[in-house]
This record gives C-alpha cells, sequence and structure tokens, in this order.
C-alpha cells in the first residue's frame, strides 16, 4: 500500500483535534490544535505544490523569453520534466533570479515595450504571492 501523503496527514490532524485535544488544557492543548492546523496547511500545500511550481515556472520563462526578444538575449530555458518538488524549487529559484536581473535592467528602460514587460512581470508576482498564501489557518 501507498499512502497518500495528503489524506494521511490530515488523518493526523483530525486525531490530533478530536482524540488528544480534549485531554489536554492550557499550553499542551494550544500546542496540539496549532500542531493539528499546521498538519492541515501541508496537506493543502503538498496537494498543490507541484501543480503551483510547474505553472509558476511557465509564466517565468514566458516573460524572460519577453525579455529575451526585447534585448536579443538568450532564452531562459531549463525544463519541468523532474517533477519531485526540490526539483522544481530550485528551478523556480533560478528563474526568479533571472526574474530579478530582468527587472534590475528594465528598471532603467523607459520604452513602452519595457514598462509593458515590467508591469506583466509584477502583476505575474503578485499572483504568485497570493496564490502561496496560506488558506487553512490564521496564526
Amino acid at each position: 500500500m501507498k499512502p497518500d501523503v495528503s489524506i494521511a496527514v490530515a488523518e493526523l490532524a483530525n486525531r490530533l483535534r478530536t482524540d488528544l485535544l480534549a485531554e489536554l488544557t492550557g499550553f499542551r492543548a494550544s500546542v496540539a490544535a496549532m500542531g493539528a492546523a499546521m498538519l492541515d496547511m501541508v496537506a493543502d500545500e503538498w496537494d498543490g505544490a507541484a501543480a503551483r511550481l510547474v505553472r509558476e515556472n511557465r509564466a517565468f520563462r514566458a516573460l524572460l523569453d519577453r525579455g529575451g526578444a526585447l534585448y536579443g538575449s538568450a532564452p531562459a530555458g531549463g525544463s519541468d520534466e523532474d517533477l519531485r518538488i526540490s526539483a522544481l524549487t530550485a528551478e523556480n529559484d533560478r528563474l526568479r533570479g533571472l526574474i530579478t536581473t530582468l527587472m534590475e535592467r528594465l528598471e532603467d528602460d523607459v520604452s513602452a515595450p519595457a514598462v509593458e514587460l515590467l508591469d506583466a512581470i509584477w502583476q505575474e508576482l503578485a499572483r504568485t504571492v497570493k496564490e502561496r498564501q496560506i488558506r487553512s489557518a490564521n496564526f
């Protein structure tokens, strides 16, 4: 049997809340409740992490390719063939570094294409922040 991580973590959070929390008081009850909420967040993030990273990486590559066309540089390259979260995160970090470098160049360029691309990058970054917001707990 291969356990589904999201289901297993959600079940552990539920058992903390229903089986253990009633037996605790004070600080220990707060720690158990916070642990259950954190496990809910882990389950939520685990389920969508790869899809979110692939979407972000695709969007960043498209923006970098626009910058390459604007300034005559090579495409961003890279791929998302390795769907391990660690590999996708490393690629996301690499692309974000390239985006930062491109933004520095765009900030000094007042041409309409540069201004439009910089605005598109800011919109994408804002979208990624919103998509990464924690939905299942409020600490």
